[in-house]
């Protein structure tokens, strides 16, 4: 018998892009709210490329090293003009460039209600040539349906309009960060609390900050240990936001009595903030992370339960498991990402 054979290499081409909405002038959202009710209360920001004559979402090929959401940001306002944060994952479109060449796009939903503070932590994005896109545009989901051009764009609005109908396209994000990888416990000789990080972690922390960036990320809680705050400090410098530190974070505290970490967490579940754009990171050590996750589960459907991590060591150090939330009509979980800072 003459074996097969082997399929080519399929080499993928990674970008990344967003659905970007905002309610309508006029639009008169849930009361108390800024959800919108129907599909004609929102905007949504499409391009035109000459190149292909063709309107589509904003998005675009990652740089090398550059994190996928980090992509997504940068190239919507690129081709917009428009700083943006990153809401809910939506369906990645896959397909053939060529021979042996697949493209993955990754999409979010966006949001334009970013913070200057978060801004302060990302490159500035010099706009893209006008031979590259000659129309930004915001329009109602009907006359986008009818410019989209290519059915896989149409399908990522219909997408967006189902979560519009289910109450879950307005989402906050919660960023629960192990922190990055630390110097080894037989190689350091004071107490834990001093712990540093190693220089393998030292450059994770740098590949966080444009994460961060890209959520949002304008409240940041964190244990007090040496090695959780030097995590997250690189991104608060940059940014100016303030570091709360969290005693009942600690891994000793966590031991002596869990529920004082288990009750903040139900409380940053349950809050009902008065401004959505206020997405909040939570750097931890690995033994409260079951603590993290039991205030998670009552609030996870079960489509989604099995994406919380089950067993020990929950989360590796520097990955971080990204929750967005919906509030209305009471605070649930509709998305759940992991991201790795390697």
């Amino acid at each position: 018998m003459t074996a097969r054979p082997k399929p080519p290499h399929m080499r993928i081409v990674r970008s990344a892009g967003a659905l970007v909405w905002r309610l309508r002038e006029g639009a008169s959202p849930i009361p108390g709210t800024s959800i919108p009710r129907e599909r004609q209360d929102i905007e949504v920001l499409i391009v035109h490329r000459p190149r292909y004559d063709d309107w589509s979402w904003p998005k675009g090929k990652r740089e090398p090293g550059e994190a996928i959401p980090a992509t997504a940001v940068r190239e919507v306002e690129e081709e917009t003009g428009v700083p943006i944060r990153l809401g809910a994952p939506l369906t990645m479109q896959r397909y053939r460039l060529g021979a042996g060449v697949t493209k993955e796009v990754h999409y979010w939903v966006g949001f334009p209600d970013v913070s200057a503070e978060t801004l302060r932590a990302r490159p500035l994005a010099p706009l893209a040539s006008s031979s590259e896109i000659d129309k930004c545009e915001w329009v109602g989901s009907r006359k986008a349906m009818k410019l989209l051009t290519r059915r896989g764009d149409r399908r990522l609005l219909e997408e967006l309009l189902t979560r519009l109908a289910d109450k879950t396209l307005q989402t906050r994000t919660l960023a629960i960060l192990r922190h990055a990888k630390a110097t080894k416990r037989a190689c350091w000789e004071g107490g834990e609390m001093t712990r540093p990080l190693s220089r393998r972690g030292s450059s994770q922390v740098l590949r966080l900050i444009p994460v961060l960036s890209a959520l949002g990320i304008n409240r940041i809680i964190t244990s007090p240990w040496r090695r959780c705050v030097a995590t997250v400090a690189p991104y608060a410098t940059l940014s100016g936001i303030p570091l709360k530190t969290e005693a009942s974070f600690t891994e000793d505290a966590y031991r002596d009595d869990c529920a004082n970490m288990r009750s903040m967490v139900r409380e940053l579940l349950h809050e009902q903030p008065q401004q959505p754009q206020s997405p909040v990171a939570l750097c931890v050590h690995r033994p409260t992370i079951p603590g993290i996750i039991g205030e998670l589960a009552p609030l996870t459907p079960n489509h989604l339960g099995r994406l919380l991590p089950q067993r020990d060591p929950y989360l590796k150090s520097a990955r971080m498991l990204i929750v967005h939330l919906a509030d209305y009509p009471q605070p649930r979980v509709v998305n759940l990402e992991e991201f790795s800072l390697d």
